[in-house]
């Protein structure tokens, strides 16, 4: 299993550039053809493992609290969102309905849901199970950009 060890809080990190803001104040990734993720997750240590994780692999991530976060930022972001991973139980909007809406809003967007529960959503919607290894939602996600 692959670990992470997250920055102490008073320590001074260098700040690589994932993103670059346009002259609308909008943000937008560094490279044009780079791959958009939304990530939505309520748990901080899942979505911030998820960022750090697809970040690595070269993805611009956008990352959201719950479901209605997650639908603000997609209707905020005026490109092209490749793939939403996102948790099934979350706050407010759970995954499923998460999933319905920014289909009908963004209908070529792949998700991939993730839980920890041991029950598929959906037969036929790409899963997750909770907990995972970084390398297999790597996996996961390029499987759905490359599709």
């Amino acid at each position: 299993m692959e670990h992470f060890l997250l920055p102490d809080e008073g320590r001074s990190q260098p700040l690589a550039l994932k993103h670059e803001i346009d002259i609308s104040g909008r943000l937008r990734p560094a490279q044009p053809d780079q791959p958009v993720i939304l990530v939505a997750d309520d748990e901080v240590a899942i979505r911030n493992i998820a960022r750090l994780t697809l970040e690595e692999a070269g993805y611009f991530v956008l990352t959201a609290g719950d479901g209605e976060q997650a639908l603000d930022l997609s209707r905020g972001f005026h490109g092209t969102i490749h793939v939403l991973v996102s948790d099934v139980m979350m706050p407010k909007l759970d995954g499923m309905a998460l999933r319905e809406q920014i289909l009908r809003e963004r209908p070529t967007v792949k998700v991939l849901l993730m839980s920890g529960s041991t029950d598929r959503p959906l037969e036929g919607v790409a899963f997750l199970p909770k907990p995972f290894e970084t390398g297999q939602l790597e996996h996961r996600v390029q499987e759905l950009v490359q599709t």
